[in-house]
């Protein structure tokens, strides 16, 4: 029951008692009525100070009860009897102090905090903050800064209707309500590919190797026939890539460009023109995984399979159709005791990954197992850079001025191993003597690895710095662990012989 209905329940209880309860004047007044009208206003003037009787209004809302009241009562006036010519005082209106305070409700238990108080920063009360002028919050006006969070009044309605919930939860709740649910964690599998000034020409590896040999005459060539076509794109330079050779031409080349460019080569004496792949502008890059491939897929059960298997098996599905490697596919066992293979692929794509969605979750036939393509995480791996056979930059950002020889380590090309090389020479004053190798016959000796110093080329598969390609933290603890022990066998040296 509210306070104004109290009120209005003791009034009328004590104008119904006043009625039936007449004061007679001529007769004795009877104790007991006075009790009972007493402890009707008692419950009155109760009902009126519990209800703070300040905010209680009558005559229509203009006026509060405390103005009511206190325009009603004034002091006492004594009667005159004509004879008294003194003046009386005037009359004075009576002040009604204000109720006391109602005394202060007791304090909460740690219990009964109310943990959604988090979402709410407190005003701290320094002397230099007082002293400076408020400034609204970064980025927010006056006004902006002034309104009340929408989100603060969701938060204190999930707090009421789940009472039981701590700050975390009803933080799970209120990204539910708006919508704001943790997105899943996504592949990231596409890469931004190279300029849109390279024009890649897939193709084998002895192609490359021969059609370097002459690069300046098929660069003047092109460039004729380019000028002949009166296009504006002109060849820059052309250097060996990981699938073939890329063009690097002055402007994006154009549908016409580079059909003049794929012409030029396929009709080149120095390449075989069924070895070479349709020309392309370069693209961003997707990386997948093959999952489900035998990796003994012949019926001996003793042949591996092989990176030529994987290519020649995609090329005979449909799925694979205008579908461009861009490297060589890489074949692993998943793990040291099974029988099935995983292959991981790397596809020319662009950024949004048209072709990725294509092949994602599609399953095709290798013999009688079923092969499912997935996604894979984008990890180019270690770059080897193909000018000093380190591990770990790329070939244009090398420190070294001149080439380094692949086989023997010396400052040379590896087509200039034969020329430059000391091992392939007649030497007499070797114990036992050395004879010059025949021309035409490849290098037949062997040499350390740079990188592991072990008996096989830098690019060997079969040196650990290639096993381990694409883990990053282990090229650089190999790397630091070769510097600190260089630096320690130099120490070593100095100390010996301090005359250096």
């Amino acid at each position: 029951m509210s306070d104004s209905k109290n009120i209005k329940v003791t009034l009328n209880f004590l104008a119904k008692y006043i009625l039936n309860k007449q004061v007679n004047g001529n007769t004795a007044n009877d104790l007991g009525d006075f009790d009972g009208m007493g402890d009707a206003i008692w419950n009155f003037i109760s009902a009126v100070y519990g209800a703070k009787w300040d905010v209680l209004y009558t005559d229509n809302k203009t006026n509060t009860l405390r103005t009511k009241i206190s325009s009603k009562f004034t002091s006492r006036i004594l009667i005159s009897n004509g004879n008294n010519k003194k003046d009386l005082p005037k009359p004075t209106p009576v002040t009604i102090n204000k109720a006391p305070p109602l005394p202060p409700l007791p304090a909460k238990s740690k219990k009964e905090i109310n943990t959604i108080s988090k979402y709410f920063h407190p005003k701290k009360n320094t002397v230099e903050s007082s002293n400076q002028p408020s400034k609204p919050s970064s980025g927010k006006s006056y006004a902006q800064a002034s309104k009340p969070s929408a989100n603060t009044s969701k938060i204190l309605k999930i707090k009421e209707m789940f009472p039981s919930l701590n700050a975390q939860k009803i933080d799970q709740v209120n990204n539910i309500v708006n919508g704001q649910t943790k997105a899943k964690p996504r592949i990231k599998m596409i890469t931004k590919g190279p300029l849109r000034k390279h024009v890649i020409i897939p193709m084998s590896s002895d192609n490359v190797s021969s059609f370097m040999k002459n690069l300046s005459l098929h660069v003047a060539n092109i460039n004729r026939s380019l000028r002949n076509a009166k296009t504006d794109v002109l060849v820059d330079y052309i250097r060996s890539d990981n699938t073939g050779i890329s063009v690097v031409v002055n402007k994006v080349a154009q549908q016409l460009d580079m059909a003049i460019i794929d012409k030029y080569i396929k009709n080149s004496n120095d390449v075989n023109s069924l070895q070479v792949e349709d020309t392309h502008l370069p693209m961003s890059k997707s990386y997948l995984k093959i999952i489900g491939i035998p990796y003994y897929p012949y019926p001996d059960h003793q042949t591996k399979l092989t990176s030529n298997d994987i290519e020649n098996i995609l090329k005979q599905n449909h799925i694979f159709d205008n579908i461009s490697l861009a490297s060589k596919p890489r074949v692993i066992k998943v793990s040291p005791k099974s029988d099935i293979a995983l292959v991981w692929i790397d596809i020319w794509d662009v950024q949004s990954g048209k072709n990725v969605k294509m092949l994602i979750n599609r399953c095709f036939n290798v013999g009688n197992f079923i092969a499912t393509i997935r996604g894979a995480n984008m990890n180019p791996g270690v770059l080897l850079c193909k000018n000093c056979w380190k591990w770990g930059h790329t070939t244009l950002s090398c420190r070294i001025q001149g080439a380094k020889c692949i086989k023997c380590n010396g400052p040379h090309k590896l087509e200039h191993h034969r020329e430059f090389s000391w091992c392939c020479k007649a030497n007499d004053k070797t114990n036992p003597s050395r004879l010059e190798t025949k021309k035409g016959e490849p290098c037949p000796h062997l040499f350390k690895c740079t990188n592991c110093k072990e008996d096989h080329q830098a690019d060997s598969i079969h040196c650990p710095f290639w096993r381990h390609r694409f883990n990053r933290e282990w090229h650089v603890k190999k790397y630091t662990e070769i510097h600190e022990n260089r630096s320690k066998l130099l120490h070593s040296e100095v100390n010996a012989n301090p005359n250096l």
